[in-house]
């Protein structure tokens, strides 16, 4: 068993605002390996949900959850979010809130976070302490993936995965809507080395093998500017 970052496995689509139109993707396969994939590069998107002023951007809106408090360090511990490619964008606990991508709010010991790159919603968080300043990491690992067999993938934010089977040293880095997760040996489990990234994966349970996807878009996450 591993500790790593727990998400919803929930994945709404939804049309997002400032974005370019996206080519229609395949339906999902059970298929472990694709007969042929495309050699077009990886699409990479940046969305910017919220303005430096700690505002919802044009087009998305913000609904308060008051069922949790969370925690996004100070000074000397703030967390940058793995998935942001601007400053002062942070990733916060509890991991059940799935608090990854976090701007400091408007209001008053507030938080908005972003964690869905298919749809247009935030959510409005109440601080148990300040939200630090902190530069962004120096790559940036993508919120959400759309692989080329139609799936969708969003990273993991903690909790606990059972081991790969046929890779014991192997983890889990993204949950998947339909064909389980992507696992890694190392980082987030992203083969860049080509214009067309790909990914391997394996049920989530750890059970049956690997298979190789390609990855037609990475969503990556920023700061409105204004």
């Amino acid at each position: 068993m591993r500790s790593l970052l727990l998400i919803a496995l929930g994945i709404a689509l939804a049309t997002l605002p400032g974005c370019a139109a996206q080519a229609e993707v395949a339906p999902p396969s059970d298929s472990s390996t694709p007969s042929a994939e495309p050699s077009t590069p990886t699409e990479r998107i940046v969305l910017r949900p919220v303005t430096a002023a700690g505002r919802p951007a044009g087009g998305f809106s913000v609904t308060s959850d008051t069922s949790v408090t969370i925690d996004c360090g100070s000074p000397s511990t703030a967390r940058p979010s793995p998935v942001a490619v601007d400053d002062d964008i942070l990733v916060c606990s509890p991991s059940s809130a799935y608090a990854v991508a976090c701007w400091n709010g408007a209001a008053p010991a507030t938080a908005i976070c972003f964690r869905d790159p298919w749809s247009p919603d935030l959510v409005e968080m109440t601080l148990s302490d300040s939200f630090p300043a902190a530069p962004a990491l120096a790559t940036a690992q993508p919120l959400g993936l759309v692989l080329s067999d139609g799936d969708r993938c969003l990273i993991r934010s903690g909790g606990v995965w059972n081991d790969l089977a046929a890779h014991p040293g192997w983890f889990g880095t993204y949950s998947c809507a339909v064909n389980g997760a992507v696992w890694a040996a190392e980082g987030d489990g992203i083969d860049r080395s080509s214009p067309r990234w790909t990914v391997e994966v394996a049920p989530i349970s750890g059970s049956g093998t690997l298979g190789t996807r390609g990855v037609v878009t990475a969503f990556l996450v920023g700061t409105r500017s204004g």
